[in-house]
């Protein structure tokens, strides 16, 4: 507060090169107005670190890489490479961040039958990058296989729940000083009294693969199906986004896509029905000369 009549001295809240256009008496307090300016990042640079997918091309097109404190959504459909794509995160998120990595462990939640583990091994022996950070190791070779936390769950949204749900537990563990079982062992299996390895360095990525495979069974053609259905991914991306944020990891799900029906009539008569386009994903995909959209419809696409 300041007495009647007072005037406040002109003060620039930052210093410009160039007039801004508003020095009119805006307020009518006798003062100048001047609104500070600040400029926008460019598209390029980032204030998250980024994560290296081990592959140049899909790197430049992230614009340097998977960004921490976010969650990233690969779509494709089966044979695309989603898979192998998160299971190269996997790895890369150990390699230093002089390589493009987090110098970090990773958490692995695999909902669709058996994990692909002999396939990550492969690429842990095989890929060039990693051969050549293995190389760069003067002291032992480093075992990327210990660094990555298995969790399965059951194909069914309960359980994916229940192992998201779990993951609390390995991201605290992690992070803390002083692991809570010095003599636990090297791999975390929710439900089985397992904790992870104390000398495992802390959780950078968690990766879920995939988050649409546990809602495939569930009627959602119904009204209760459908609320049902909407309630649980609500709770699973509010869960994602608390664990990228909280411990400033990369979150990465896989999605399916579906088949897309071509309603352009049924729109034509109906223009209400166009609110689709303006609110959900923008653009078309295609995929093998078909038009298709991601799963689990348009709700789970405004939550991530």
């Amino acid at each position: 507060l300041r007495p009647p009549g007072a005037v406040l001295p002109f003060r620039r809240m930052a210093p410009f090169t160039e007039p801004d256009g508003d020095d009119d008496d805006a307020y009518g307090d006798k003062t100048r107005t001047v609104v500070p300016r600040e400029h926008l990042l460019p598209l390029s640079v980032s204030i998250n670190r980024k994560l290296t997918t081990l592959c140049p091309h899909m790197d430049d097109w992230l614009r340097g890489g998977v960004p921490t404190r976010s969650v990233t959504e690969f779509v494709g459909e089966a044979g695309a490479g989603k898979t192998q794509l998160v299971l190269q995160l996997l790895l890369s998120a150990q390699l230093p961040e002089s390589e493009g990595g987090l110098d970090g462990s990773a958490v692995y939640v695999h909902t669709e039958g058996r994990a692909p583990v002999g396939r990550l091994k492969q690429i842990a022996d095989c890929h060039p990058a990693l051969l050549s950070f293995q190389k760069s190791q003067k002291k032992e070779k480093h075992d990327f296989l210990k660094n990555v936390i298995l969790v399965q769950t059951l194909d069914d949204p309960g359980g994916l729940w229940t192992a998201l749900a779990s993951v609390a537990q390995i991201l605290e563990q992690s992070n803390s000083p002083e692991p809570a079982n010095p003599k636990g062992s090297d791999t975390a299996n929710p439900g089985a009294g397992e904790t992870p390895n104390p000398k495992r360095k802390p959780v950078r990525v968690l990766v879920v693969d995939s988050v649409s495979s546990p809602f495939r069974e569930g009627d959602a053609s119904k009204k209760k199906g459908a609320v049902e259905r909407s309630h649980a991914l609500s709770r699973i991306a509010a869960l994602l986004r608390e664990y990228a944020h909280r411990h400033e990891i990369c979150v990465v799900v896989t999605n399916h896509v579906v088949d897309q029906v071509d309603d352009s009539r049924r729109n034509d008569a109906n223009p209400k029905v166009n609110h689709r386009n303006v609110f959900g994903p923008p653009g078309v995909l295609t995929t093998s000369g078909r038009n298709v959209t991601p799963a689990l419809g348009l709700f789970w696409a405004n939550c991530v």
